[in-house]
């Protein structure tokens, strides 16, 4: 978990810390009295790191007392200990800040938060009140002090900074490829809902919506629109003497050449088997040019696969006040009669 891991930052950041403004402390003859709150924040932070080790619940217990500790007593003791406003527990407290504002969330973190602008506010008005009981230093060692300190909490500024945005930029790729999968599975569900998995014409589902949206239009009811039904002849003849995957071969051809003769925005759909379906928008001479250049397109591609291949047509047109299935039986009677009456052509019933 990306918290824990970097709570457990924070806690080998502040040993580091400790050790070296213990060191610091001790070559420029700073009172040892200043070193408590390093101690203490040292032995406090092998603790928090012995319970990372384990896997309890206390862990998230442990981190909120961890901040505690940090709020009322180190900050509290480093300001009394280091010349309060004159010391760096400000910048101290923008780092603390941020680790709550990211380790914790909801009632840990407003308690969190309000203890230490609580705390921060409550030395800056004491100190205003009682500046006699605030440590001070020479001049000398404040500034070797800030020195180090100065770089030290900019350091780790720096650092706590770049893992949230290191988790940043690993989260937003993740959800770029997220976004990428997703708009990849959504396409290809778009494809299986809208698209026959053979031919790749439109699927049935989408070729009955668009009927019904046509029929729901009363305004466009009277236009020249025609539906026909094909039908492939002898299909299941070829499948049985060449084999399922030349049928198929047929089917696939067809519906790639059909789609170049009927194009958008004219519907082409497979029906279902050997069936095909056709919503289209014309003139009735245009319509009939069609349906021609169908059956010879079917004959043609039976003839580059030595098979003897045709198709039976059944048209009919949309008028004022047809259900869905008045058009259905209108088309599906008259390719009855293309078949009855010798196959390979199309009949317009009316």
């Amino acid at each position: 978990m990306l918290e824990n891991k970097i709570f457990n930052s924070i806690v080998k950041t502040g040993i580091v810390l400790s050790t070296i403004c213990i060191v610091g402390n001790i070559i420029f003859k700073f009172p040892l009295i200043v070193n408590t709150k390093w101690i203490c924040l040292i032995i406090m932070c092998f603790f928090a790191l012995y319970y990372e080790t384990k896997e309890t619940p206390k862990k998230e217990h442990v981190k909120f007392i961890f901040f505690i500790f940090i709020i009322l007593f180190f900050i509290p003791v480093g300001w009394f200990d280091s010349g309060g406003t004159a010391n760096n527990t400000i910048a101290y407290v923008f780092i603390i800040l941020i680790c709550i504002t990211y380790l914790f969330n909801s009632k840990k973190r407003t308690i969190l938060i309000i203890l230490l602008i609580g705390t921060f506010t409550g030395l800056y008005i004491f100190e205003h009140l009682r500046p006699d009981l605030i440590n001070t230093h020479p001049t000398d060692s404040q500034f070797w002090d800030r020195l180090i300190q100065i770089p030290l909490t900019l350091y780790a500024s720096y650092y706590l900074i770049k893992q949230f945005a290191n988790a940043y930029t690993t989260e937003k790729k993740k959800q770029e490829e997220y976004s990428i999968k997703l708009k990849e599975a959504n396409y290809k569900l778009h494809n299986l809902a809208t698209y026959d998995s053979l031919t790749h014409v439109n699927n049935r589902r989408i070729f009955d919506e668009y009927l019904q949206a046509l029929i729901s239009d009363q305004e466009i009811s009277s236009s020249n629109i025609y539906v026909a039904l094909l039908d492939v002849d002898n299909f299941k003849k070829i499948n049985d003497t060449y084999g399922h995957l030349i049928g198929d071969d047929l089917l696939i051809s067809f519906a790639k050449k059909a789609g170049e003769i009927i194009k958008a925005p004219n519907i082409l759909a497979r029906w279902g088997g050997d069936e095909f379906a056709i919503i289209y928008t014309g003139d009735e001479t245009i319509v009939k040019s069609k349906m021609n250049d169908l059956l010879e397109a079917i004959q043609k591609i039976g003839h580059t696969k030595n098979l003897d291949s045709s198709i039976s047509i059944g048209l009919t047109r949309l008028k004022p006040n047809d259900t869905v299935t008045d058009l259905l039986s209108r088309a599906d009677l008259a390719l009855y009669e293309a078949k009855s009456n010798g196959r390979n052509k199309f009949i317009i019933h009316d």
